[in-house]
């Protein structure tokens, strides 16, 4: 790092959810620089240097993962991609703050984890799937709730969500920190020959997929993703089902007429427990050091949190993956691939403890 303290930045691939969220954030913070881009273009690598004030423009990703003036590479490039960039980072010991997922398959996470072990003064951290979405902001209170031991013993869990896309692993990326680790899993499609579009004309195609799957402490969950009916509307849900009480928590409600990732509607409450003297579903009051960071529409300040640790040390949220875990949501998503191609047979995943 420099000896100013500041954090050199070199950032490879900017697209739009970089441009609309990760540079703006970073570029607000006195503590870090930005030194480099390399973009998929040379013209556009030339508008985001000019537009977020970086030292110069790369034609070549690699010149930014070797250059001495770097202390941290932000990865914005799409999955593809991710294999090759970070183990060059780590091979350079540079600091990696990369867009999801990890990579393209377990094989080459593992490669990755591997490699970090290695290099063990590198640190490591994956943006989060649901930063600004679905559960970001819940996720302190809901932890909270749970270490508590309000609910009781944790027995089942369930999630159903309707979005156009599958996105399943970035669900059990939830469901991991809030219940634990998944051993096995068991896949279940089916879609109908029936066309379907959201509100905005995304082509959808009508279906349901179903995942069980068994964790580590004995709790089963059930994942359901559901666009049978494409207008439905698009809020997805989660149940905790404990011996003494219920959990449910809502993500907000999915707008898709704004752009194509969604945008959340955070007004209300999103977090409900049941009265074990009435059976009611009650909501649960938001503690006042959270009110500020609930109502900010950029949600989790994840990019300031990132760097916060780089500089200080101080634990950020677990809604950043570290290599492992995020390993394990690949794992996840082939055991599903793996169980509907062995007609919806049980797979267990790999033991990563």
């Amino acid at each position: 790092m420099s000896n100013n303290q500041k954090i050199r930045i070199g950032v490879i691939g900017a697209g739009a959810h970089s441009k609309r969220r990760v540079l703006p954030e970073l570029n607000e913070m006195s503590e870090v620089e930005l030194v480099a881009v390399a973009n998929k273009t040379k013209e556009s690598t030339a508008e985001v240097a000019a537009t977020f004030g970086f030292d110069r423009a790369e034609e070549d990703w690699k010149s930014i993962v070797i250059s001495e003036d770097i202390d941290l590479i932000y990865n914005g490039t799409h999955a593809p991609e991710h294999h090759a960039i970070i183990l060059a980072a780590i091979s350079n010991d540079k600091d990696i703050f990369t867009m999801n997922p990890l990579v393209m398959t377990s094989q080459q996470g593992e490669e990755i984890v591997k490699a970090l072990e290695q290099h063990s003064k590198v640190r490591f951290k994956q943006y989060p799937s649901f930063a600004a979405h679905p559960y970001a902001r819940e996720d302190e209170i809901v932890l909270e709730l749970l270490k508590s031991n309000r609910l009781g013993r944790i027995l089942t869990a369930n999630v159903t969500w309707h979005t156009p896309y599958l996105a399943l692993a970035s669900y059990q990326e939830v469901m991991h920190r809030w219940v634990g680790n998944h051993k096995r899993v068991l896949g279940y499609r089916k879609q109908y020959e029936i066309s379907g579009e959201t509100v905005h004309g995304r082509p959808v195609k009508r279906g349901v997929t179903s995942v069980l799957a068994e964790l580590e402490n004995d709790i089963s969950v059930t994942y359901t993703h559901n666009t049978a009916i494409s207008e439905f509307l698009r809020k997805p849900k989660v149940e905790i089902h404990g011996e003494d009480a219920s959990l449910v928590v809502y993500g907000g409600q999915l707008n898709y007429a704004d752009q194509d990732e969604g945008a959340l509607n955070h007004e209300g409450p999103s977090i409900f427990i049941s009265n074990s003297s009435t059976g009611q579903m009650e909501p649960v009051e938001i503690p006042n050091h959270l009110t500020d960071s609930w109502s900010d529409p950029r949600g989790v300040l994840v990019e300031k949190q990132f760097i916060e640790w780089l500089l200080s040390g101080a634990t950020p949220s677990p809604i950043l993956l570290d290599a492992v875990t995020a390993l394990k949501s690949l794992d996840f998503a082939e055991g599903f691939v793996a169980s509907m191609r062995q007609a919806n047979t049980w797979i267990d995943l790999p033991d990563r403890s």
